[in-house]
């Protein structure tokens, strides 16, 4: 268990330079496009396998300086499994900005609390 969530936190880590290079560097649709195409080429994990990667990118995400980002949780998971290459990424903003005005989440976890006044759809 402890050597499984390891090795996960060791693959999340090796992809988090990148995904941060491209959410300075690169515009939302090019980016993910690319994580895409990184994604697929990785295996399709199962549902157990799958919730421990998006426990494993949660936990690492909260430990950078920024506390948290969604819209880098969604391009880690993209970037680290076929499953989640394939499914619909999706941007919600509100209008008038600020903070928590915005919201990016894969389609399997469509679970949306708030409405936006756009969405994106990737």
């Amino acid at each position: 268990m402890i050597r499984d969530w390891l090795i996960e936190a060791g693959r999340v880590l090796s992809v988090v330079p990148g995904v941060e290079f491209g959410r300075i560097t690169e515009g939302p649709a090019p980016l993910v496009r690319r994580l895409r195409s990184e994604g697929r080429g990785r295996r399709q994990r199962t549902p157990v396998e799958r919730s421990r990667l998006q426990r494993v990118i949660r936990c690492i995400d909260a430990c950078l300086p920024d506390r948290g980002n969604c819209y880098r949780r969604s391009l880690l998971e993209v970037a680290l499994d076929r499953g989640a290459a394939e499914e619909p990424f999706f941007m919600g903003l509100s209008a008038g900005g600020g903070a928590k005005s915005g919201h990016a989440w894969l389609g399997s976890s469509a679970n949306l609390d708030r409405r936006y006044d756009a969405i994106i759809a990737i």
